[in-house]
């Protein structure tokens, strides 16, 4: 599946839910695994954060999701579309404001 990073800070488009630490804990989780490698196709790397990504068509969707991320994936400036299996992400609800 495409997707494309959110634009927005370290911080992401929401505030953390309680009692999570980084997002990258939230995927953890809710997912109900590991987060080791970077979840773009074409990356390797450590995965480091949990990225905020939505699918390319995102600015009339409300489909929001978490996964793991390295360092370079996550970057403001990466605008680039990429490939993730779509079994990695793991929504955010809209309740999460």
């Amino acid at each position: 599946m495409k997707v494309k990073n959110l634009k927005w800070g370290p911080s992401g488009p929401r505030s953390l839910p309680q009692g999570h630490k980084s997002w990258l804990a939230y995927w953890i989780k809710n997912y109900g695994g590991a987060a080791t490698i970077c979840t773009n196709k074409n990356c390797d790397n450590k995965a480091t954060v949990g990225g905020h990504v939505m699918p390319p068509d995102g600015k009339r969707s409300s489909n929001w999701f978490i996964i793991p991320l390295c360092d370079e994936c996550n970057a403001s400036n990466n605008r680039q579309e990429f490939d993730v299996e779509r079994r990695h992400l793991v929504g955010i609800s809209n309740q999460l404001s």
